[in-house]
């Protein structure tokens, strides 16, 4: 379970890096590059929906660890908060991206979802991080 934890921490962080290289060349330098409609964005799509999965999945799975003691430790109302802030980033995500196969997705969404993207992304990275290098506790 611990190289999965890094292994999740890892993609994390290197997708969050992805998507705020990708939105700052196309942010910063529009003029000069052209959004393809194909090729590197629907393989970046596809990646953050993963990143997006993978992110509920720890948060929820934090959440009921906590949850499964008494009293809840000091962490599991910042970990349940944590979960609905990343649902909160992922269902505009899930939602432009399937109007975006249809071609009729709105850009105002892609610009809240590229920057909350990689700081839910990023957050969850060190909490996954950080939950395996801690030793196992066994009860």
């Amino acid at each position: 379970m611990r190289a999965l934890k890094l292994a999740a921490s890892i993609y994390l962080v290197v997708l969050a890096g992805w998507v705020i290289v990708h939105f700052s060349e196309h942010t910063f330098f529009e003029d000069h590059v052209e959004e393809s409609g194909g090729g590197e964005r629907s393989a970046l799509d596809f990646f953050m929906a993963l990143a997006f999965v993978v992110a509920m999945i720890a948060s929820y799975l934090d959440t009921r660890r906590g949850a499964k003691q008494s009293p809840p430790p000091p962490g599991w109302l910042l970990s349940r908060l944590f979960f609905y802030l990343t649902v909160l980033v992922a269902i505009p995500f899930f939602a432009n991206w399937f109007a975006s196969l249809g071609h009729t997705d709105d850009g105002l969404l892609w610009i809240y979802v590229e920057t909350a993207g990689p700081v839910t992304w990023g957050i969850q990275a060190v909490r996954l991080w950080h939950n395996a290098r801690q030793p196992a506790v066994k009860l």
